[in-house]
C-alpha cells in the first residue's frame, strides 16, 4: 500500500486540529511541580509542569496570570486548568494555562497567609498592644488538652521552677474542627477568673493538626483578653495566628513556663544576695555616720564655742574701724561729684533745645526731598509699565504664530494620521519590527492600529526577493 508524502507543516497542523477538537483536552486539570519558569518583558509566563515520570511545557498569557493572587516559583505544587494543544512552529505539545491554584498543603499555607495579612491590617499583631508580664505571677491559668504530654511538661516544669504559684487548669480540645470555639471559651473563663497570666500550650504536630490555632476568632479573642497570655504551641518552627496575637510567644510548652514565671531557686539566691548587700551597705553607712558624729563632737564648735564668738567679735570691730576711716576720705569726693552733676544737667538742658530745632529743620528738608523723589519714580514706573505691556503683546502675538506653524507641521507628520489611512505598526517585545528578519515563526507580536491593538503569533515568514 503506497503512502503519499506530506509537508511537515501539514502533519503538525493535523495534530494541532486533532488536539484542539478533542473535548477531553479542553478545560483539563492537571497537578504537578512548577519548573523552569520564565517571565519575559511581554508579561507572559513560560514554564513546565512535571511529576516523577513526565514533563509538559506550559504558557500562561499575561491576561490570565494577572489573576493569580499569590507568588509562583520553581518547585511549587500547583493544579493547572487549561487547554492542551500543539505549538505549530516547533511541532511540540503544550498547555495553554487559564488558571492555577496551590495543591494539597499549599492551599492551607495560602489561607494562613491571607488570614495573617487580614488580621495584621486590623492591628491584631501590633507590638504596642502587647501586655507586660508580671515578674512574680501567683495565679497561673493553664489552657490545654487533658492527659496530653504538653500538660504534663508544663505541670512538671511549674512544680520544679515556681511551686509557690496556684495552678488553675482550663481543659479543652486542642485539635480538630470544633477545637477553636472550645479554646475561646476556656480563655474567656480564665480571663474572668482574674489570673496573673494565661498559658496556652500544645505539643508539636503537622499544619493540619495545629490548624485550630489559626482560627481568626481565636486570634481576636487573644487580642481582647485583659490577662497577659503566653503561647507555647508546637515546636520552634511552628508559628500560628495565636502566637502572633499573644503577648509572648514561646517555642515549646516548657518555654512558655520559662517565659511566664521565674525560677524559685534563682529568686531565693537573688534575695539572699540582695539581703547580704543591703546589710553590708547599712553597716557601711552606720559606720560612716558614727565617724562623722565623732568628728563633730570633738570639734571646737561643741568643745569651746566661746572661742568662735570671740574671734568674730574682734573681726567685727576691726571692720567697723576701717569703714569709719574710709567714710572720712570719701566726703570731699562726694561734694565734688554733686557739683559736677549739677553742671552736667545744665549743659544737657541747653543742648536739648538746640538739637530739637535742628532736627525739625532736617525733617522738613528730608520730607520735601522724599516727595520729589517719589513723584519722579512714579513717572518712570508708568513709562516702563506701558513699554512692558507693548513688548509682552508683541511677544505673545509672535509666539502664537510660531505655535500655529508647529501645530500644522506636527499634524502633517503625525504617525496617527498615517495609521488612519490603513497602515499599522508591529511590535515584538516592545520594539518596532522594521524587517522580516527581526521575527521568526512562533514569535508573539503586538500590532498597533489607529483605533486599538491586536496580539498575534507568526506562523511563517517570507523574505522579499529581488525581481
Amino acid at each position: 500500500m503506497s503512502r503519499r508524502v506530506v509537508p511537515v507543516s501539514t502533519l503538525v497542523q493535523y495534530l494541532k486540529n486533532s488536539l484542539d477538537n478533542d473535548p477531553v483536552l479542553q478545560g483539563v486539570m492537571i497537578e504537578g511541580e512548577i519548573s523552569n519558569i520564565r517571565r519575559p518583558y511581554s508579561g507572559h509566563w513560560y514554564f513546565s509542569i512535571k511529576d516523577e515520570k513526565s514533563s509538559l511545557p506550559c504558557v500562561m498569557f499575561a491576561n490570565a496570570n494577572r489573576r493569580v493572587g499569590f507568588p509562583v516559583n520553581n518547585g511549587d505544587q500547583m493544579i493547572l486548568t487549561g487547554n492542551v494543544t500543539v505549538y505549530a512552529a516547533e511541532g511540540r505539545m503544550q498547555m495553554i494555562v487559564e488558571a492555577m491554584q496551590p495543591s494539597g498543603i499549599g492551599q492551607l499555607y495560602l489561607m494562613l497567609e491571607q488570614r495573617k495579612k487580614k488580621l495584621a491590617s486590623e492591628g491584631i499583631f501590633e507590638e504596642g498592644h502587647k501586655k507586660p508580664l508580671l515578674k512574680y505571677p501567683m495565679r497561673i491559668a493553664l489552657v490545654t488538652g487533658n492527659n496530653t504530654a504538653a500538660r504534663e511538661d508544663v505541670l512538671i516544669t511549674l512544680h520544679n521552677r515556681w511551686p509557690c504559684a496556684e495552678i488553675r487548669e482550663y481543659p479543652c480540645p486542642v485539635q480538630g474542627n470544633t477545637a477553636a470555639p472550645e479554646i475561646i471559651k476556656a480563655l474567656e473563663k480564665a480571663d474572668l477568673d482574674q489570673n496573673d497570666v494565661i498559658l496556652l500550650v500544645r505539643g508539636g504536630g503537622s499544619l493540619e493538626e495545629l490548624w485550630c490555632f489559626n482560627d481568626e476568632n481565636l486570634a481576636r479573642c487573644i487580642y481582647a483578653l485583659h490577662t497577659p497570655i503566653v503561647t507555647g504551641i508546637g515546636h520552634e518552627i511552628d508559628f500560628t495566628l495565636a502566637d502572633f496575637a499573644a503577648d509572648v510567644r514561646a517555642n515549646t510548652p516548657t518555654g512558655a513556663v520559662q517565659a511566664a514565671c521565674p525560677d524559685l531557686h534563682e529568686v531565693l539566691n537573688d534575695l539572699d544576695y540582695k539581703r547580704s548587700m543591703m546589710l553590708r551597705n547599712m553597716r557601711n553607712v552606720l559606720n560612716e555616720k558614727a565617724q562623722r558624729l565623732d568628728r563633730y563632737a570633738s570639734s571646737a564648735v561643741f568643745t569651746t564655742p566661746e572661742r568662735l564668738f570671740g574671734s568674730e567679735r574682734m573681726r567685727l570691730s576691726y571692720l567697723s574701724a576701717r569703714m569709719n576711716i574710709m567714710m572720712t576720705g570719701i566726703r570731699p569726693e562726694a561734694q565734688q561729684l554733686q557739683r559736677l552733676t549739677a553742671r552736667f544737667q545744665n549743659l544737657v538742658h541747653r543742648n536739648t533745645a538746640d538739637i530739637s530745632v535742628r532736627l525739625r529743620r532736617m525733617e522738613n528738608s528730608l520730607n520735601s526731598a522724599v516727595d520729589e523723589r517719589i513723584r519722579t519714580e512714579k513717572l518712570v514706573l508708568n513709562q516702563n509699565e506701558e513699554l512692558l505691556v507693548r513688548c509682552e503683546q508683541e511677544s505673545l502675538r509672535h509666539k502664537k504664530e510660531q505655535l500655529g506653524k508647529h501645530a500644522m507641521m506636527l499634524d502633517a507628520y503625525s504617525p496617527l494620521k498615517v495609521m488612519g489611512r490603513g497602515y499599522s505598526v508591529m511590535l515584538k517585545d516592545g520594539k518596532t519590527v522594521s524587517s522580516v528578519r527581526d521575527i521568526m515563526a512562533g514569535d508573539q507580536v503586538e500590532i498597533l492600529m489607529s483605533d486599538g491593538r491586536a496580539f498575534a503569533e507568526i506562523e511563517k515568514t517570507e523574505e522579499k526577493t529581488d525581481g
